[in-house]
């Protein structure tokens, strides 16, 4: 079993300093195997120009995910992390990091950009949807907004995912996402998945909370309000690989994975426009 962890933080815009020093706090205090906390964690998100998100932005290994590489070999803890990265002299994503006692494990970043914070002004993430195997089991990766699209996680699941962290930044009007979301997309793929959601007010925004952590069902664990808190629970990782689910046998069975018709995916992989309607008249 794995003690999963969320830290739900108000990071402060731009103040590295501070909220990395949460971070910290946070990984030492949650007694977790694994602990997540939100987009942008170190960096803050509202930015309002993408100067000012370079500026917050940090190349990784950095030293932010330095410390916390520190504390995790302190720990024996694994940490997922948001932050703004700096990769060479201008690039800039929106970025989640896995950090180890060994240092910095996987990277992601962000896919789906909405039109919103400081996504307004970062670039596209360029890696796909990576699994990273490691000691406590493997692990995918996605943003926020990610989470609106199905395709995302289930990829990860077929590339052997057995838990998605979902660091996200979801404010007042991302109701759906914030409630409901997380358990749909852990029941539809077979996969634990966990959301870990920041609090507080920045750049007019104020931000709603409620992270999760769901098993393979789709059933919530842990939940949180809108507070800064930090929820933990158990997650049995290899049940995500039994993909056959048996309530009676022989009678009632299911497999999300098996029972898939991939033949008639293929418009899923391709662009399409709405078609235009014509006016009679």
């Amino acid at each position: 079993m794995l003690r999963v962890a969320c830290v739900q933080t108000d990071p402060k815009l731009g103040d590295l300093a501070q909220n990395l020093n949460r971070i910290l706090r946070g990984i030492r205090e949650a007694n977790a195997d694994l602990v997540v906390f939100p987009e942008c964690a170190l960096s803050g998100y509202g930015f309002d120009s993408r100067e000012a998100g370079l500026r917050a932005a940090e190349p990784l290994p950095g030293p932010g995910s330095k410390e916390i590489q520190t504390a995790c070999r302190e720990t024996g803890a694994w940490v997922v992390f948001g932050l703004l990265e700096r990769a060479g002299k201008r690039g800039l994503f929106n970025s989640a990091a896995l950090v180890g006692p060994k240092g910095v494990a996987g990277v992601y970043r962000k896919a789906h950009l909405p039109y919103l914070g400081i996504d307004r002004f970062t670039d596209k993430g360029d890696v796909g949807f990576p699994v990273f195997d490691t000691p406590v089991g493997r692990i995918g990766l996605l943003i926020c907004y990610d989470g609106s699209f199905p395709e995302a996680p289930r990829v990860l699941k077929l590339a052997g995912a057995q838990l998605i962290c979902l660091p996200t930044n979801w404010p007042e009007a991302a109701e759906v996402s914030a409630c409901h979301s997380p358990m749909v997309r852990a029941q539809e793929n077979h996969v634990n998945f966990v959301t870990c959601n920041r609090v507080g007010q920045e750049a007019g925004f104020t931000f709603r909370g409620e992270s999760k952590i769901c098993d393979h069902s789709g059933r919530v664990l842990a939940s949180a309000g809108r507070e800064e808190q930090t929820i933990s629970a158990e997650l049995d990782l290899a049940s995500a690989d039994r993909n056959r689910v048996v309530y009676s046998e022989g009678r009632y069975e299911l497999d999300r994975i098996a029972h898939r018709r991939p033949e008639f995916y293929a418009p899923l992989a391709r662009r399409t426009r709405p078609a235009r309607v014509r006016r009679r008249g």
